[in-house]
């Protein structure tokens, strides 16, 4: 292929990517209350002002080897944390954090020498780490490599194609819920590489409603087929229904306000 020819799809790749990231931009809600990123510009989310405290209970979905999200939510508001991945490089990931803070040793996210966790063994009592995953249903599921090797998250869906995997038990949020004694949720984080509907049609159906949603649309980066954005934003569409707002969007991430506060699992259905 031609360099011209190259730099030709290159240009269409980003004039589509902008066209759909303007449709995209349109269902987002007007907000009554200000945002502000928790995290690394890599790791980090928009969650809203003033609704986060010592009482939050919080679940990140998908860590990898940045879980600066999760520890700063420690660290700003003080609220329990749990995070959920079965990606064996996670794993180590959180263990050497671990065994680093626990030393007075710095810990750099994702391997970059400069950026590194401030967090210590007090805020890390608050943090909770759980190598399943969460899925549609509890059952062991396979998790597809990325293309590039040297990338952390694996894909339920097997967004990027591959052919390598591993097996994990995976758990419904009820489930996850119940078995760690939690009737409501503060905050959810799905970045789950593609299974994003799956989860969060399971979770509308379920009935519970964390007060913060937080969602990344990884297809907006790794489309499946060109029926991408439609799948996306009939998602975003379903989860207004389930009596959400869109209240920020940052590249695919968006972060989305219940507006009744949260519902429990007594209350579900």
């Amino acid at each position: 292929m031609s360099i011209l020819m190259k730099q030709a799809r290159a240009l269409y790749r980003r004039v589509g990517q902008h066209v759909a990231q303007s449709k995209f931009g349109r269902l987002q809600d007007a907000a009554s209350i200000g945002h502000e990123k928790i995290g690394t510009g890599y790791g980090g989310w928009f969650v809203p002002r003033g609704l986060l405290g010592p009482e939050s209970v919080c679940y990140g979905v998908g860590a990898g080897e940045d879980i600066s999200f999760e520890t700063e939510l420690i660290n700003r508001y003080g609220c329990e944390v749990h995070s959920f991945d079965p990606t064996p490089r996670a794993q180590q990931h959180v263990e050497r954090l671990c065994r680093n803070t626990s030393k007075g040793l710095p810990t750099f996210v994702n391997d970059a020498v400069d950026s590194h966790y401030d967090i210590d063994l007090k805020g890390l009592d608050r943090f909770h780490f759980h190598a399943v995953g969460l899925w549609s249903e509890d059952r062991t599921m396979r998790f597809y490599a990325p293309e590039d090797p040297a990338h952390v998250s694996h894909s339920i869906v097997n967004l990027q194609r591959t052919s390598e995997y591993f097996e994990a038990d995976c758990r419904t949020l009820r489930s996850l819920m119940q078995t760690l004694g939690h009737t409501e949720l503060s905050l959810l984080k799905l970045d789950v590489e593609g299974a994003e509907y799956e989860i969060l049609a399971s979770i509308l159906q379920s009935g519970i409603r964390p007060t913060v949603l937080c969602v990344e649309f990884d297809e907006g980066y790794h489309p499946i087929d060109e029926a991408y954005l439609t799948r996306i934003l009939s998602q975003v569409q379903r989860i207004k229904t389930g009596g959400y707002q869109l209240t920020h969007i940052d590249g695919w991430n968006a972060t989305f306000l219940h507006r009744a506060g949260p519902t429990n699992l007594g209350e579900a259905r």
